[in-house]
């Protein structure tokens, strides 16, 4: 039972680190933007291209995300005092499955939007927890476009892991972000929130927006079913 413990404790900082990246106050678009970390490139950047032509907006970029209804990505995710997480996600509509190891166990979190319901299963023990449905987490894609109701300002054109991106830099609650945004299908590719703890970054692998399995989404037959 510690060990459960032990692993519910990782999995909920490991979504509260994920949160401060999703959540923060609205405001008008286009506003004054945060400074920048420190004006390194980050790995995988090239070098910074010509700003965005004239005529294409934030808004242009993530309204080619919004017909995405399936995608699977990895999320890397490095915080302050932390090892670099990575966490791999599946999401299908309204529902997401989110899959980690810690501590030599697979986690998998099983997450249906509608239903309001999240298990966390744990698939060496043939366990799983139903918890509470204000942990869950949303998507990458949702975290971009929310983008446009912070106060951010496009500051150019990149290219990173290969893919042409619109940076931005905004802020929200005290919190400046920097974020590139795949031109392509308005998903992120890295994200950057600087808080008074330091600088949480988030890198996006591995993207791919087939379509996934009704059964990702559910808890395979006969697992025990605990509520916390």
């Amino acid at each position: 039972m510690k060990r459960i413990l032990s692993l519910v404790l990782v999995v909920a900082m490991v979504l509260g680190c994920i949160s401060l990246i999703a959540c923060g106050g609205g405001g008008e678009g286009g506003g004054e933007a945060p400074p920048s970390n420190d004006g390194t490139t980050p790995p995988g950047q090239e070098e910074e291209e010509e700003p965005p032509p004239s005529g294409e907006t934030l808004s242009d970029i993530l309204g080619r995300g919004t017909g995405i209804t399936s995608m699977k990505y990895d999320m890397l995710l490095t915080a302050p005092g932390m090892p670099t997480m990575t966490t791999k996600i599946w999401m299908e509509r309204n529902k997401m499955r989110t899959e980690t190891t810690e501590q030599g166990e697979t986690i998998i979190m099983l997450i249906d939007y509608d239903a309001g319901v999240m298990y966390m299963y744990m698939p060496d023990e043939n366990m799983a927890m139903q918890i509470s449905f204000d942990q869950a987490t949303t998507s990458a894609l949702e975290d971009a476009q929310a983008i446009a109701g912070y106060d951010y300002t496009v500051i150019g054109t990149e290219t990173m892991d290969g893919k042409v991106c619109m940076v931005v830099e905004y802020s929200y609650g005290g919190v400046s972000a920097k974020a590139w945004i795949w031109k392509e299908h308005g998903f992120p590719i890295r994200t950057e929130v600087t808080t008074a703890e330091g600088t949480t970054i988030t890198e996006f692998k591995n993207i791919d927006f087939a379509d996934i399995p009704d059964s990702m989404f559910e808890l395979p037959a006969g697992v025990e079913v605990m509520e916390f």
